[in-house]
Protein backbone atom coordinates (compact mmCIF):
# COMPACT_ATOMS: atom_id res chain seq x y z
CA UNK A 1 0.00 0.00 0.00
CA UNK A 2 1.20 3.54 -0.51
CA UNK A 3 -0.35 7.02 0.30
CA UNK A 4 -0.97 9.50 -1.79
CA UNK A 5 -2.23 13.02 -1.82
CA UNK A 6 -5.68 13.76 -3.27
CA UNK A 7 -6.23 17.75 -3.60
CA UNK A 8 -10.13 18.93 -3.34
CA UNK A 9 -11.18 22.49 -2.84
CA UNK A 10 -14.13 23.70 -0.87
CA UNK A 11 -15.54 27.39 -1.55
CA UNK A 12 -15.63 29.71 0.85
CA UNK A 13 -17.82 32.45 0.35
CA UNK A 14 -16.31 35.86 0.51
CA UNK A 15 -18.24 38.35 -1.60
CA UNK A 16 -20.45 39.30 -4.70
CA UNK A 17 -20.54 40.70 -8.00
CA UNK A 18 -23.24 43.16 -8.87
CA UNK A 19 -24.18 45.18 -12.09
CA UNK A 20 -23.47 48.94 -11.59
CA UNK A 21 -24.38 51.22 -14.43
CA UNK A 22 -23.51 48.42 -17.11
CA UNK A 23 -20.14 47.55 -15.49
CA UNK A 24 -19.79 45.04 -12.49
CA UNK A 25 -18.41 45.63 -9.19
CA UNK A 26 -16.79 42.86 -7.56
CA UNK A 27 -17.19 43.31 -3.91
CA UNK A 28 -14.91 41.30 -1.47
CA UNK A 29 -13.85 41.75 2.21
CA UNK A 30 -10.55 43.07 1.10
CA UNK A 31 -11.21 45.21 -1.63
CA UNK A 32 -13.63 46.63 -4.53
CA UNK A 33 -12.82 46.32 -8.34
CA UNK A 34 -14.58 46.71 -11.43
CA UNK A 35 -14.98 45.66 -14.79
CA UNK A 36 -15.54 48.38 -17.23
CA UNK A 37 -18.40 47.92 -19.60
CA UNK A 38 -15.65 47.57 -22.70
CA UNK A 39 -14.43 44.31 -20.53
CA UNK A 40 -18.14 43.44 -19.75
CA UNK A 41 -18.61 43.09 -23.36
CA UNK A 42 -15.01 40.93 -23.84
CA UNK A 43 -16.22 38.59 -21.26
CA UNK A 44 -19.43 37.68 -22.53
CA UNK A 45 -17.62 37.19 -25.96
CA UNK A 46 -15.08 34.24 -23.97
CA UNK A 47 -11.96 36.72 -24.15
CA UNK A 48 -10.25 37.57 -20.60
CA UNK A 49 -11.41 40.99 -19.22
CA UNK A 50 -9.31 43.50 -17.33
CA UNK A 51 -10.37 44.34 -13.52
CA UNK A 52 -9.39 47.72 -11.91
CA UNK A 53 -9.11 48.67 -8.06
CA UNK A 54 -11.64 51.32 -8.11
CA UNK A 55 -9.79 53.22 -4.94
CA UNK A 56 -7.12 53.09 -8.34
CA UNK A 57 -9.36 54.37 -10.57
CA UNK A 58 -10.85 56.99 -9.04
CA UNK A 59 -7.11 58.63 -8.45
CA UNK A 60 -6.40 58.03 -12.17
CA UNK A 61 -8.40 57.31 -14.85
CA UNK A 62 -5.51 55.77 -16.14
CA UNK A 63 -4.83 53.44 -13.29
CA UNK A 64 -3.58 49.91 -14.49
CA UNK A 65 -5.20 46.60 -13.75
CA UNK A 66 -4.68 44.70 -10.76
CA UNK A 67 -6.13 41.04 -12.65
CA UNK A 68 -8.44 39.94 -15.13
CA UNK A 69 -11.40 37.40 -15.42
CA UNK A 70 -12.65 34.77 -17.40
CA UNK A 71 -15.06 32.11 -18.13
CA UNK A 72 -13.31 28.37 -17.44
CA UNK A 73 -12.98 26.25 -20.39
CA UNK A 74 -16.23 23.65 -18.80
CA UNK A 75 -18.19 26.64 -19.44
CA UNK A 76 -19.66 26.64 -15.62
CA UNK A 77 -17.23 29.54 -13.95
CA UNK A 78 -16.05 32.97 -13.88
CA UNK A 79 -12.54 32.65 -12.74
CA UNK A 80 -11.34 35.92 -11.02
CA UNK A 81 -7.81 36.88 -10.41
CA UNK A 82 -7.07 39.50 -8.19
CA UNK A 83 -3.49 40.59 -7.30
CA UNK A 84 -2.53 36.97 -7.71
CA UNK A 85 -5.42 36.20 -5.58
CA UNK A 86 -7.96 33.39 -7.36
CA UNK A 87 -11.88 33.60 -6.47
CA UNK A 88 -14.58 32.07 -8.77
CA UNK A 89 -18.33 33.03 -9.47
CA UNK A 90 -20.80 30.66 -11.16
CA UNK A 91 -21.51 31.59 -14.50
CA UNK A 92 -25.43 31.27 -14.45
CA UNK A 93 -25.50 33.68 -11.44
CA UNK A 94 -23.38 36.21 -13.58
CA UNK A 95 -25.08 35.80 -16.71
CA UNK A 96 -28.60 36.41 -14.07
CA UNK A 97 -27.13 39.74 -12.92
CA UNK A 98 -25.91 41.24 -16.71
CA UNK A 99 -29.70 40.38 -17.55
CA UNK A 100 -30.65 42.07 -14.35
CA UNK A 101 -33.06 38.94 -13.44
CA UNK A 102 -30.49 38.15 -9.87
CA UNK A 103 -29.26 41.44 -7.72
CA UNK A 104 -26.08 40.06 -6.80
CA UNK A 105 -23.48 36.98 -7.80
CA UNK A 106 -21.90 34.75 -5.32
CA UNK A 107 -17.98 35.53 -5.03
CA UNK A 108 -16.19 32.42 -3.63
CA UNK A 109 -12.16 32.12 -2.53
CA UNK A 110 -11.37 28.20 -3.18
CA UNK A 111 -9.12 26.52 -0.04
CA UNK A 112 -7.67 23.42 -0.82
CA UNK A 113 -8.61 20.62 1.41
CA UNK A 114 -6.04 17.62 1.53
CA UNK A 115 -6.62 14.49 1.86
CA UNK A 116 -4.50 11.33 2.57
CA UNK A 117 -6.09 7.88 0.79
CA UNK A 118 -4.56 4.86 1.00
CA UNK A 119 -3.96 3.01 -2.53
CA UNK A 120 -3.39 -0.66 -2.54
CA UNK A 121 -1.98 -2.31 -5.54
CA UNK A 122 -3.63 -4.53 -8.33
CA UNK A 123 -4.77 -7.91 -6.94
CA UNK A 124 -4.14 -7.61 -3.21
CA UNK A 125 -6.98 -8.72 -0.91
CA UNK A 126 -7.92 -7.90 1.89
Amino acid sequence: MRPTTKTDVKFEHIGAARLYQSSVRIDVKTMQAVIPTSEVRKLEQHWPAAIYDISDVMKNADAAPVGKAWITRSGKAVMISINDVQYVSPLAQVKGMLKGERKYANVSTMCPVHSVTTIQPAGATA
